[in-house]
């Protein structure tokens, strides 16, 4: 009986084994369940890590120099581990950046809806309002442009 992999969505044929199997056996789709599977057990043993830390504590008072000597022995993982870290903080960055924006965002068009027509022609309310959302939109545009050319930049050749 074939199955379709919740993650690639293609069909497959569970082994005989794993009848209950829920992906198919291509490595990203293994890597993904991985994950999962990993999350959720976190997501279930909370206190895990709290319960090992002391003795994490315990055998790096034993070993100081060990990380220190494991970059110098592994450069590749000091690579790795780096541009991981400066990825993950561009990432911290351009969230901050996005909820300025969704804040601008939210208090322009607040703006755009309290014009009222203070004793004008409904027509010119209407003007204002069209031109309110039209000012909204460019300066969103030119927001996004921005953003793009910041983060082209920032990821470089």
């Amino acid at each position: 009986m074939k199955k379709r992999c919740k993650f690639c969505h293609k069909w497959f044929t569970p082994h005989p084994q794993a009848p209950h199997q829920r992906c198919c056996s291509s490595p990203a789709c293994r890597k993904k369940r991985k994950a999962a599977a990993d999350k959720n057990w976190w997501l279930n043993n909370p206190k895990y890590g709290q319960s090992r830390r002391p003795k994490i504590k315990a055998w790096a008072k034993e070993y100081p120099d060990y990380w220190r000597k494991y970059r110098k022995e592994h450069p590749d993982y000091v690579e790795k581990d780096r541009r991981r870290r400066r990825s993950a903080h561009q990432k911290a960055k351009n969230a901050a950046k996005q909820d300025a924006v969704r804040q601008i965002s939210v208090e322009k068009l607040e703006s755009i809806r309290d014009l009222t027509p203070i004793c004008a022609a409904k027509q010119d309310a209407v003007h204002r309002r069209v031109n309110g959302i039209l000012d909204y939109l460019f300066w969103k545009e030119s927001a996004a442009k921005q953003d793009n050319m910041v983060n082209c930049l920032a990821s470089g050749p």
